[in-house]
């Protein structure tokens, strides 16, 4: 059940150099930095912070590629009929799936390089007001953007910081509402103290804390908190990005996935960006993993789309910039007896390592999500659709083609639109899954293709090998 030496050294490894490398630093991260680390030194701080962000993106088993997005391949967006991947597909995970573990072990990681950098602050030394805020706002953010995603998958699972991470065999699970609790406090702190911008894209500013928050409030709405109080804190949250001027609509949907303009864009908020520098180190791999394996396309078909959410989504210029539906070969994704595949990745820029490894990228908050928030969470909060949340929706349908949405529609009725709005523009970008099981659609929409599926499926199995009797248990259902 459990390898005590084992998750004791998770939580001391190394914090490894650069995380993604828009963000560049002229500092080499330390090789070794345990919760007993000391550093003082603004160059140190930095070293550190980069090294907190490279356990989300690189070696294969983070956002680079595709553990996490297929550990939401519950959902009709996604699927995988790659063996290792294809019980998650089925809603059959188990605790020793290998993506699962990894990916655990890499969130788990990053919080505890974060936890040291917020940990040592108290002895920075000649470090201006303004820069040392910075660095505790990029600290604070990546932890609560890790937890969220854990208590998402997870639900009850260990809340680490400095003084605890080192003695986790004696650390007792955290309700889903205590670690919600960790998250907004993190995330309010980073909201104060991140700019509005960095000179580097990569990092999170306080947009990106203000477009988390609010994303975090919706979810605290849903299931399993069910907390409808904050959809009003959504709304009001998503409603100072939409107001601050920093971020827009970009006019042409496909543009968004053209990996040139992935620095220029206004409206990602907050991604993850590949390199191809030290061999790749940082790279991107989506490209690789979601191009079908034949018909002259060249990739590897580890994931791709469902027929089934091919076939209901809206025709228009988003579909055709959404799905890779013709191949290079000019055969349809029928003719080669196979499912619609995925077009966002398609474009990594420079590539190397046969063209493995690429510049892509993969977006987490994007300014469309944040209109769309606002749009779901004003109508809750209010009791029905005002103007301005049919305004939200709106822009993001016309962008997509789409005209207007049917004015007079009832709370229930708008709310039905703006998720399944919600499954079309974020499609494959990790939101459809969650939105199922806050909205508690799970066996709604499996159960005609996985008769199998039950409500403990909203959550995953934790790793086995992570268990700790008494302290951290397995969900119910496995």
């Amino acid at each position: 059940m459990k390898n005590m030496k084992f998750k004791s050294i998770l939580f001391l490894m190394a914090l490894l150099w650069a995380s993604c490398t828009e963000v560049e630093l002229d500092e080499t991260p330390p090789s070794l930095l345990s919760p007993d680390s000391f550093f003082t030194s603004e160059s140190e701080f930095q070293a550190a912070l980069a090294g907190t962000f490279r356990p989300l993106y690189s070696g294969w088993q983070s956002f680079d590629y595709a553990y996490p997005l297929i550990m939401t391949s519950g959902a009709e967006d996604v699927m995988s009929n790659a063996g290792i991947f294809r019980n998650l597909n089925t809603l059959s995970a188990n605790d020793s799936d290998q993506s699962i573990l990894a990916v655990w072990q890499r969130m788990y990681q990053t919080i505890a390089n974060a936890n040291v950098i917020i940990g040592n602050l108290e002895n920075a030394v000649n470090i201006p007001e303004e820069r040392l805020n910075a660095i505790e706002g990029q600290a604070k953010f990546i932890r609560a953007f890790c937890y969220f995603h854990l208590v998402r998958w997870f639900g009850e699972v260990q809340l680490t910081t400095f003084e605890n991470q080192t003695d986790i065999e004696n650390l007792r699970q955290a309700s889903e509402i205590d670690i919600y609790t960790s998250i907004v406090e993190n995330l309010k702190d980073a909201e104060a103290k991140l700019p509005a911008g960095f000179e580097e894209r990569g990092r999170p500013t306080q947009g990106a804390a203000k477009a988390l928050l609010a994303k975090v409030y919706l979810t605290m709405a849903g299931w399993p908190l069910e907390d409808t109080s904050k959809y009003a804190e959504a709304r009001d949250k998503a409603k100072e990005v939409m107001d601050s001027g920093v971020y827009a609509l970009e006019s042409n949907f496909a543009d968004l996935w053209v990996q040139a303009n992935r620095l220029t864009n206004s409206e990602f908020i907050f991604a993850f960006y590949g390199s191809t520098e030290n061999d790749g180190a940082s790279s991107s791999h989506l490209h690789t993993a979601s191009r079908h394996w034949g018909n002259g396309e060249g990739g590897w078909g580890d994931f791709h789309s469902e027929t089934r959410f091919f076939d209901v989504f809206p025709d228009g210029p988003r579909k055709d910039a959404t799905f890779t539906s013709i191949f290079a070969d000019g055969s349809t994704f029928e003719e080669a007896g196979v499912e619609p595949h995925i077009a966002k990745f398609r474009d990594a820029g420079t590539t190397v390592g046969g063209g493995l490894s690429g510049e892509g990228f993969n977006v987490m908050l994007r300014y469309a999500d944040v209109l769309l928030i606002y749009a779901e969470a004003a109508n809750l909060a209010e009791g029905g659709p005002s103007s301005a949340a049919y305004d939200a929706i709106n822009e993001v349908r016309n962008r997509a083609g789409l005209g207007d949405l049917t004015p007079g529609l009832s709370p229930s009725d708008f709310d039905d639109a703006v998720i399944s709005e919600r499954a079309w523009e974020l499609a494959f970008e990790m939101n459809r899954w969650f939105d199922l099981v806050r909205k508690k659609m799970v066996v709604e929409v499996n159960q005609g293709v996985h008769p199998g599926v039950t409500e403990t499926d909203r959550l995953l199995p934790k790793p086995g090998t992570q268990l700790i009797p008494g302290m951290l248990e397995q969900n119910p259902g496995y």
